[in-house]
């Protein structure tokens, strides 16, 4: 998701003003790493007459596109860059710069997991599988991966925020999953988001999945293993939190009693003792489908 002024996006509302380029976002939204050939064949049109509208909707930031390996050669493929998009009719003369960070998967601040369990990188995986110790390794911060059965990780969010500013809205995007023994498209999890010891809301992940490759694994990352998760954009305004774009609790930024001083801790927790205890997975750069880590957005407002 983006928050957007009138003023602020005028590129973005001329790119969606095209019936074809609606057409081509949505299927880079549904098809997250869709080719330009296989875009085409979809909408019966040469790559020639694609490439321009393609061209605007990355410029606007609302896709962007990478040259991938193909089979001969290389080809461009699209991602989302944004699902969702607020935009804001009022007073925004208060509102200051957007904050943006991005936070990799294996930076959390602290942890408590039980098996199956397990971290890896690019490269290899970290040390043995199923050894919680093994969270505390001197290399996890490097992780673009990392699963639990039951338990937490706790990350620390940035906080830009001086003596007169406001916290507005807190925006976080990840790619998440559950996490069966190695994969099973088919396995709840509840998984709950809190953020200072305060629960945000909890969602039912559909499953672990790995009917197909994920898009960005790298050639190492063993088939049978999970593959890919869904993408999910958390939100925390001032009039309650939302998962998608649908309320998943009451709770308000202000609720959470944030200023220049406060350490955000934010927490992705799989309670234990439920019927639901089935993990999760959480995909960063170089996993899964997404090409990116937890991206974080902080609106402030000057008081």
């Amino acid at each position: 998701m983006n928050s957007v002024t009138l003023e602020e996006q005028l590129p973005l509302f001329q790119a969606l003003s095209s019936e074809l380029r609606v057409q081509i976002l949505k299927l880079v939204v549904a098809n997250s790493g869709i080719s330009l050939r296989h875009l085409a064949e979809k909408l019966n049109l040469p790559q020639s007459t694609l490439s321009p509208h393609i061209g605007k909707l990355a410029a606007c930031g609302l896709i962007r596109v990478e040259e991938e390996p193909a089979s001969h050669g290389v080809q461009k493929c699209c991602y989302p860059k944004m699902t969702q998009i607020l935009v804001d009719f009022g007073d925004s003369c208060n509102r200051l710069p957007l904050y943006q960070a991005e936070i990799p998967i294996g930076q959390y601040s602290d942890f408590d997991v039980t098996p199956t369990c397990g971290l890896a990188t690019t490269s290899a995986f970290l040390g043995a599988l199923d050894e919680p110790r093994l969270f505390a390794h001197p290399e996890s911060s490097k992780a673009g991966i990392l699963w639990f059965t039951t338990g937490y990780v706790e990350y620390i969010l940035p906080n830009s925020s001086y003596w007169n500013t406001k916290i507005e809205k807190i925006t976080l995007t990840f790619e998440i999953g559950s996490e069966a023994p190695g994969a099973n498209n088919d396995w709840p999890s509840r998984i709950v988001f809190s953020l200072n010891g305060t629960c945000l809301g909890e969602w039912i992940s559909p499953g672990d999945f790995a009917d197909r490759r994920g898009r960005q694994n790298p050639s190492w990352w063993y088939r049978f293993l999970n593959q890919y998760g869904l993408f999910k954009t958390l939100t925390i305004t001032t009039t309650g939190c939302f998962l998608d774009g649908k309320p998943i609790s009451a709770v308000t930024v202000d609720d959470l009693q944030l200023d220049s001083q406060s350490v955000i801790k934010f927490r992705f927790e799989v309670p234990a003792g439920t019927p639901l205890s089935h993990g999760l997975t959480l995909y960063g750069q170089g996993f899964g489908d997404y090409n990116q880590d937890i991206k974080m957005m902080i609106q402030y407002r000057k008081e």
